[in-house]
């Protein structure tokens, strides 16, 4: 059996080193040609190990998976790429935009496991109208298959439909997954599990970086915006003088100091007695800033972006992952009744498995 498997990929590699090329120029040519390349190269390994039929219905419930994430993608109006399925690795979809709230990836997200759902349907009714225990060990795949999507684990479905809740929820699903790959030692397992590993330690990382540094971001933001106050109040002085030079000559004579940058001056030093004592020494550094900057507000500014960059950045992060607590709610609510049927079915079907001879 095993010979006729690779004697059968041997000539299908052959005819695709020659007949093939005409096919895959009109693949290219089509809208689909990835997906429809992808799927036949998946198909080629999976019909190789599992045989044919077992591959064309796992391709199936990975096919309706992936379209359940573009058409939730095009509800919401993002751009998206083809379809691409990688052998043993599962089907994936190219997004093109950025997701700018956590309801959003909860909705992309969720279009998965939810098409997964409905892909059952047909593989029950051909097993209630054949009896053949084919359709049952795919409806029962299916099942495993989402509802293992739905851990709550990032990059997983579930992590991400939940990503608007608390770093907690990520928590208890990545012990959940290392403790299951350690007992059952999956590679697979594992290197999910690394990946959900990173992506917690990056949130929590944000989240206490905001924390420790939100007052010093708040005095860095107010001086920005009584630099680029004072940078416009300059310029508007410049065209003054511009209009009038006799008026730079007077005022050369009489004054000589910058009466724009002590006023910034003055009001770091305010800040700096209205910052917490954390907040202190940047104050201190800003007040420096302005003794080195001299006129120059664009190399102040420019000083001052320098800190509130890695600042913003957190600031992101913890906003982004912010939900309010009714959407909270509906969010965790949906997600468990689509866990709770699809465990339903899982087991259900369990138990009418063929028993291996």
């Amino acid at each position: 059996m095993a010979k006729k498997r690779w004697g059968g990929l041997a000539v299908a590699g052959a005819f695709l080193l020659t007949k093939g090329k005409v096919i895959l120029a009109l693949l290219k040519l089509s809208k689909f040609g990835g997906t429809l390349i992808s799927f036949g190269v998946s198909l080629l390994f999976y019909a190789q190990v599992f045989g044919v039929w077992f591959g064309v219905g796992l391709l199936y419930l990975l096919f309706i998976h992936e379209m359940g994430h573009l058409l939730a993608a095009k509800r919401l109006g993002f751009k998206t790429g083809p379809a691409i399925f990688v052998p043993f690795m599962g089907a994936v979809i190219g997004i093109k935009d950025t997701f700018r709230t956590p309801k959003q990836e909860a909705i992309l997200a969720y279009g998965g496991p939810l098409a997964g759902l409905v892909s059952l349907i047909p593989l029950a009714i051909g097993y209630a109208v054949t009896g053949n225990d084919f359709w049952l060990v795919i409806f029962h795949l299916g099942a495993l298959l989402n509802l293992f999507n739905l851990l709550p684990v990032s990059p997983l479905d579930g992590g991400r439909i939940l990503a608007g809740l608390p770093i907690i929820v990520w928590v208890a699903g990545l012990a959940a997954l290392i403790a299951y790959g350690l007992t059952n030692f999956s590679l697979i397992l594992l290197l999910i599990a690394f990946f959900g590993g990173s992506a917690v330690w990056k949130r929590y990382k944000f989240a206490k970086q905001y924390e420790e540094n939100r007052s010093t971001l708040m005095l860095y933001r107010a001086a920005r915006e009584r630099v680029l106050r004072a940078k416009a109040e300059q310029e508007r002085a410049n065209v003054e003088v511009a209009l009038a030079p006799e008026v730079e000559e007077e005022q050369t004579v009489e004054s000589t100091y910058d009466p724009i940058a002590w006023s910034l001056r003055l009001d770091l030093q305010d800040l700096r007695q209205a910052s917490p004592e954390e907040a202190r020494q940047e104050a201190d550094d800003l007040l420096r800033y302005q003794y080195d900057a001299a006129n120059d507000y664009d190399a102040l500014l420019r000083r001052i972006d320098q800190r509130i960059e890695p600042l913003r950045l957190a600031e992101e992060s913890v906003q982004y992952h912010q939900m309010p607590k009714k959407q909270q709610t509906i969010t965790l609510l949906a997600y468990l009744a689509l866990d709770a049927i699809l465990f339903i079915a899982f087991e259900y079907s369990k138990g009418y498995l063929p028993t291996p001879s």
